[in-house]
């Protein structure tokens, strides 16, 4: 699952730092795609930690929720901390606020609940989403379903763009205690009604690229159907390391055989995606190498953003003009983003792991899973 995880992380950040750059990519994960199965990873490690690590108790459900803020909000906000002062640095020295440079240009302009709406969502994630389902016009965001089609947007004042999945997240942590331990029947149903409630909207004509993957009712039956893939699976007896290599070379070769196929229809891959999960993290259980790549997409989910408008800010300051499509350009960024990733998940993301394992140790009880290695946060 370690893998998996990075390759979709690494699909997400290569495919914004080579668009930036001018190039279209050609990844076998496009980014929303690469999130939705995030949102599945995530609902099976959900139900796997919810069902065998935190007790179902208010205390077990208060560790949970506290050291699920933990994990993202301790890496998410010393990202932004460090992208907000190279912003005001850059600003400083060569007048160009890069992620900050909407905020000073429209400052003065902004009335004061889009500045309270911008700080907050960008300090407390929850509520990024939304801001692609606002349009800004005279200093002031207004709803439009289509606001992505309609530029400028809400988003343009948020600091680390793709951060608004967490607030998706973060929403089905809230209410993944109350539902992941239940009945399978009760999970299947309200999964089924999620799924049911998207596709009539978008026959009623509430498609947007906003609905499309950014909003949460929609996106909770994938969260669920991660949940159901854990419930079966634990069912069933566990493979042993080869057949679980196996299983995910096969999964691997037949998204790789079809690309095409895939492409039109999302869907019959996660299908394919979910009820593997089992033995993917199986796999990742046993093998330490899977682990390690796996820590690093959260990381790198985050930081590639702020790495891409830095580099693309030094390429204009060395290239006046389009950067022009000069592949070592989004390459030496993405290579930079990893690089920066394991310095993160060293300096950040371990010594709070370590932090967050104690905890459940002494007030929980675990029940022999590091979380450490299954914490899929995008």
């Amino acid at each position: 699952m370690g893998l998996l995880r990075f390759l979709l992380a690494l699909a997400v950040a290569g495919g914004h730092t080579a668009s930036s750059f001018g190039f279209t990519a050609a990844w076998i994960f496009p980014g929303s795609y690469a999130v939705q199965i995030f949102y599945i990873i995530s609902g099976f490690v959900m139900a796997m930690i919810l069902n065998e690590k935190y007790a179902d108790t208010p205390q077990g459900n208060w560790i949970f929720y506290t050291n699920r803020a933990a994990k993202i909000f301790a890496p998410y906000l010393a990202i932004l901390a460090v992208t907000v002062a190279v912003c005001l640095l850059s600003k400083a020295i060569i007048g160009d606020a890069l992620s900050l440079e909407v905020w000073f240009s429209e400052a003065r302009s902004m009335t004061w609940p889009t500045w309270a709406y911008a700080l907050l969502t960008n300090a407390l994630i929850v509520g990024q989403e939304w801001n692609f389902l606002l349009i800004y016009r005279g200093g002031s965001l207004f709803y439009s379903l289509q606001a992505y089609a309609e530029p400028p947007i809400g988003s343009q004042f948020t600091v680390i763009v793709p951060a608004w999945t967490l607030s998706i997240e973060i929403l089905f942590y809230v209410i993944a205690p109350f539902i992941v331990r239940r009945h399978v029947l009760l999970i299947a149903g309200l999964a089924f009604a999620s799924y049911l409630c998207r596709f009539k909207a978008y026959h009623l004509g509430y498609y947007s690229e906003a609905t499309n993957y950014r909003f949460f009712p929609f996106e909770l039956s994938l969260f669920l159907y991660g949940a159901l893939c854990f419930r079966i699976g634990n069912l069933l007896p566990r493979l042993d390391a080869g057949w679980s290599a196996g299983i995910a070379a096969a999964m691997a070769l037949t998204v790789v055989a079809m690309p095409s196929y895939f492409m039109k229809h999302p869907y019959q891959m996660y299908f394919i995606v979910g009820p593997l999960l089992p033995a993917l993290f199986d796999f990742s259980r046993k093998n330490g190498w899977d682990r390690s790549l796996g820590n690093l997409s959260f990381p790198l989910y985050l930081v590639h953003w702020p790495v891409m408008v830095i580099a693309l800010a030094v390429v204009r300051a060395i290239q006046p003009g389009p950067p022009g499509a000069i592949a070592a350009y989004p390459i030496l960024a993405v290579m930079t983003s990893i690089a920066a990733s394991v310095l993160i998940n060293r300096y950040v993301v371990k010594p709070v792991d370590e932090w967050r394992q104690a905890r459940v140790r002494s007030r929980a009880g675990a029940a022999g899973i590091d979380e450490r290695s299954t914490i899929i946060v995008t």
